[in-house]
């Protein structure tokens, strides 16, 4: 009886086109309906974990590179297209349990983790702060439910003042104006900052607000409600009383002049909150797609604003002729809180405004638009404020021909050329880093 010789097919099969391939991944040449050859990459279970994954290819580099990742590759033919990242990379990083993941989620995880090697940090750590901060273990209540256990706890002190209990429940009662609804775990910096700053109470009415919103995030921080105490991290402000100050026209147009000329990434959220009056942690929160330039207005998200009311701001002339040029689809209006604070000092300190007034994009709108329209309830609705807060701190004596002045500042001659520039050069930074 002669030995049977194995298959021609079978010896093929057994040595890999492609050299130190990982366990379980296998790598071969097959022919389609129409005769057309091709490479199939298959991930078996020994790789993945779980289910089987196959992928052809035109090209054997094509597999190769899929496989461990190659950024020189580029097949269009067959819908491959140029990656840095492997399978192989792929699955050290995350696990075998990757492969569960649809096409999708898997493109999200990897921008994900493009994003975070900039800072230094995982995608686990990442998921760990949000959910932290958002979801926190004591679950999530609003300021109004804490303050009620709050003072429920201080009233079970023997040595509690009823005077003491009696000043937390006035101060609880003006807060909860702005942040009744909030969960605390929401409530931010900035806000904090922007409520303040609106209120223009003595500073030391000012430090008393701040030390009670401080001792409720201390209490709720033992129970789990928040990951970290906003309030503490605010200066405490000096107790000498100042004026609230507003910018004149030249101080106004100096620093939207250096804001062209140095830092053009500035120029929509100092416009819009010279001539919207938006929060600064509205403004930084807005997105362009929000922005609507043919109906002229600005649309203020309940999630957005620091009343968690929605609100539809109107663009004026002026503002109209800062924005348009620099209008997008969508993307960030202004850079993030932090960024926008230091840049705006920096502003600030190139048009030599000194001492810088508090708030004072917002102050110098809600004191021009209420001399205006003499309506303190239109202010009020475009600001997102009451109409007695209104009346009572932005009604500052503006002079006639000031505010008609303020109204008609007007871009630079030059100013579209410079955005096209900054775009352009935005542009080409965003490809860079895609």
């Amino acid at each position: 009886m002669f030995p049977v010789e194995a298959p021609a097919k079978q010896e093929k099969k057994s040595r890999s086109p492609i050299a130190k391939l990982p366990r379980g991944v296998a790598v071969f040449q097959t022919v389609n309906g129409n005769g057309r050859e091709y490479w199939r990459v298959r991930l078996n279970k020994k790789f993945t974990g779980g289910k089987v994954l196959k992928k052809n290819f035109s090209t054997l580099d094509a597999a190769r590179s899929w496989i461990f990742g190659d950024s020189k590759t580029d097949s269009q033919a067959d819908g491959f297209k140029t990656t840095e990242i492997g399978q192989e990379t792929i699955k050290k990083q995350l696990g075998a349990a990757v492969f569960d993941l649809t096409s999708p989620q898997l493109g999200e995880a990897q921008n994900a983790f493009k994003r975070l090697a900039a800072v230094g940090r995982s995608l686990t750590e990442a998921v760990d702060y949000f959910l932290k901060h958002t979801l926190p273990a004591g679950g999530t209540r609003t300021f109004t439910q804490i303050a009620v256990e709050f003072i429920q706890h201080r009233r079970s002190f023997k040595d509690c003042k009823a005077r003491t209990i009696t000043q937390y429940e006035s101060y609880f009662k003006v807060i909860k104006e702005e942040f009744g609804d909030v969960n605390l775990s929401e409530m931010k910096r900035a806000d904090i900052e922007d409520w303040l700053g609106e209120a223009e109470w003595s500073p030391r009415t000012r430090k008393n607000y701040l030390v009670t919103l401080t001792t409720v995030f201390n209490f709720a921080m033992k129970r789990d409600y928040c990951a970290s105490n906003a309030p503490a991290t605010i200066e405490r402000p000096i107790l000498d009383d100042k004026p609230a100050g507003i910018l004149t026209v030249e101080q106004t147009t100096a620093l939207l002049k250096k804001a062209v000329e140095t830092c053009p990434a500035m120029i929509a959220g100092v416009a819009i909150g010279l001539f919207a009056g938006l929060r600064r942690s509205e403004l930084c929160a807005l997105d362009w797609s929000e922005i609507d330039l043919q109906g002229r207005t600005i649309v203020v998200q309940g999630t957005k604003a620091k009343t968690r009311r929605r609100r539809v701001v109107a663009v004026c002339d002026n503002l109209l002729a800062w924005l348009k040029p620099l209008a997008r689809k969508a993307g960030p209006v202004a850079p993030n809180v932090d960024a926008f604070g230091e840049k705006l000092k920096q502003l600030a300190d190139d048009a030599e405004i000194t001492p810088w007034p508090h708030n004072a994009l917002r102050h110098s709108f809600g004191s021009c638009f209420y001399a205006r329209t003499k309506n303190e309830n239109l202010t009020a609705a475009e600001m997102g404020n009451t109409p007695q807060m209104i009346f009572k701190h932005y009604r500052a004596l503006v002079k006639a021909k000031e505010v008609e002045r303020f109204w008609k500042i007007q871009p630079p001659k030059d100013y579209r050329k410079v955005v096209e520039s900054y775009l352009q050069e935005t542009e080409r930074s965003f490809a860079a880093a895609a």
